[in-house]
């Protein structure tokens, strides 16, 4: 039980400290989408896993940050693998067809319930530690006073954050 607690804290963390830096933005960057999700294959002008059918969530880490061409580049090819990651780390169905399954059956099995959350779980964490080590990458591309500007930002919005 408190590996879930673990594992649960941990995934929010990831959660919230992604969300506080996306929400910092004020433009996009639609050219670090690629054509097709690879996850799924479907085009990203068909809206699939993309806000406003433009951007997905996590694309705006950087937006307000002015990025030389040679930035850009380097972070459509870091989006491009998180995107080839992103769909081997996926739940897959058999694995939430599993959980239904446990949930609806006449008799309920703790157990295999929770054998089965730390099993979702562990590809969560894999999934979320992937995006952090992107975005640390990411990150690592902006000259200092790009990573300054990226900073007064974040803390800026965690001002705005209530307690």
């Amino acid at each position: 039980m408190r590996n879930i607690a673990a594992l649960v804290l941990a995934s929010m963390f990831v959660v919230i400290s992604t969300a506080s830096l996306a929400e910092t933005a004020n433009t996009t960057h639609a050219a670090t989408i690629p054509d097709i999700c690879a996850s799924c294959g479907y085009k990203n002008t068909e809206g699939h896993h993309y806000r406003n059918n433009e951007t997905s969530d996590n694309d705006h880490m950087f937006n307000g940050i002015t990025l030389t061409e040679q930035q850009r580049q380097q972070m459509r090819d870091l989006m491009a693998q998180k995107h080839q990651q992103h769909s081997l780390m996926l739940i897959n169905r058999a694995e939430r067809e599993e959980m239904r399954k446990l949930v609806t059956a006449k008799d309920f099995d703790e157990a295999a319930v929770k054998a089965q959350a730390e099993k979702m779980a562990r590809y969560n964490v894999e999934r979320q530690v992937e995006m952090a080590r992107i975005h640390h990458q990411m990150y690592q591309l902006l000259t200092p006073e790009q990573q300054a500007q990226l900073e007064q930002h974040h803390r800026q919005h965690m001002s705005q954050l209530p307690n």
